[in-house]
């Protein structure tokens, strides 16, 4: 399933898992889509699709949002969704007890 959801269950987009940079893209259009309407929908950056190529320490990463991780090790990051960082950079700040 590719759909992107809001916290109300409303499908407002979709990402397949392949790049982060088009992820990025795709929550920054649906933020400005949600802002337009007023909507009170929110974005859960722990429900964004293809959770399963997350790495297993990233599954329960609290340190900073963490919207998800491409094929590619490329994750989105940040809680405007607007930072790309490598997953072994991710990696790296987990391990550093942020838990």
């Amino acid at each position: 399933m590719d759909e992107i959801k809001t916290t109300s269950g409303r499908v407002v987009g979709s990402w397949n898992g392949e790049h982060a940079r088009d992820l990025m893209a795709e929550i920054a259009r649906i933020k400005q889509m949600l802002a337009q309407e007023n909507a009170s929908d929110s974005l859960d950056s722990r429900s964004i699709p293809h959770r399963e190529q997350l790495h297993a320490d990233l599954l329960n990463f609290k340190a900073y949002h963490l919207w998800g991780c491409d094929r590619h090790g490329e994750c989105l990051v940040g809680t405007n969704a607007n930072r790309i960082e490598s997953v072994e950079k991710v990696l790296a700040f987990s391990l550093i007890d942020h838990h």
